[in-house]
């Protein structure tokens, strides 16, 4: 069994707040102990550049937060996965990613960052920017040029594509443009909880035809309630609606400022699996939900 968290802000909040908190005593979110005491096995840590940093520092600001991926790497805090072969490593495993499109202006941008470790992108956070349109703008959008010249070579590199924050325009664009499985690393159903930030059902049975998965968001703002019992709801709702192999999880921990009751940080990720058996989900399943159906994709990609 492999359990892993399909999206975090571990490297953003670093950059920010330095590497030193990572290794602190004091309760957050994510530290080191946290993740080790009961935490998933594999973490996705995304790179996302804050609006403050733009236009001018964001190919800087991504370059350093993959450097404090590879730093952390480097102290043995994990192993990074960059072919499927990683998976089976022992020990503690992250995955990079990018999300939002900012810091990839062209072809060469995606080629370099794919050297770097990333195997997974979103190309686009809730606006709109030269790749996609993101979904609280007020209209449906999609890509542009750019935006399908950068998902034609993610393509062909196996760079997996997170569809969550994308418009539902960008959505089904990229849906109709790729053989890839579909990602949505963390989102919510909207038919539980109507927020931009959520998927219809029409998009989440795309994702299961694809083959691929969404990562349940821990947020409250895109739950029914704020805590424990919500979060089981959503797997509950989709496993019924797109079927339990086509679930996982993506709590959004350090980029969310609030969290569910029972969920208050990493080192109680694995109370989803005790409420999972409440629940009657048996053990094949709770295993495919807590990891081993995005682990069945990064065999296939990576």
């Amino acid at each position: 069994m492999i359990t892993i968290d399909l999206h975090c802000d571990l490297l953003a909040f670093l950059n920010e707040k330095g590497t030193d908190v990572f290794y602190s005593k004091e309760q957050g979110q994510i530290t080191r102990d946290l993740w080790n005491s009961g935490g998933p096995d594999l973490l996705v840590t995304a790179i996302y550049v804050s609006k403050k940093y733009l236009p001018q520092q964001k190919e800087a600001q991504a370059l350093k937060m993959a450097g404090i991926f590879w730093q952390l790497a480097s102290k043995g805090d994990f192993t990074p996965v960059l072919k499927k072969e990683d998976l089976y490593r022992s020990g503690k495993k992250a995955l990079l990613g990018i999300e939002g499109g900012e810091p990839l202006e062209n072809v060469e941008d995606l080629y370099a960052f794919y050297r770097l470790g990333v195997r997974m992108i979103s190309l686009c956070w809730n606006f709109q920017n030269h790749l996609a349109t993101g979904c609280y703008e007020t209209y449906l959008g999609g890509l542009t040029l750019k935006g399908k010249e950068l998902l034609k070579k993610a393509n062909e590199l196996g760079i997996l594509l997170d569809v969550s924050h994308l418009s539902e325009g960008a959505f089904w664009e990229i849906a109709s443009s790729t053989n890839m499985p579909l990602i949505a690393s963390h989102s919510n159903c909207y038919r539980l909880k109507p927020h931009p930030r959520n998927l219809k059902d029409d998009a989440l049975k795309k994702i299961a035809e694809s083959k691929g998965v969404v990562g349940v968001n821990f947020f409250p703002e895109f739950l029914q309630s704020p805590d424990l019992k919500a979060v089981i709801e959503q797997i509950k709702y989709l496993a019924d609606a797109i079927g339990v192999e086509h679930v996982a999880i993506g709590s959004d921990y350090l980029g969310i400022d609030k969290v569910p009751d029972g969920l208050e940080n990493i080192g109680k990720w694995m109370n989803l699996a005790n409420e999972l058996e409440r629940e009657g989900f048996t053990k094949s399943e709770k295993e495919a939900i807590l990891g081993g159906n995005f682990a069945r994709v990064l065999r296939q990609v990576l």
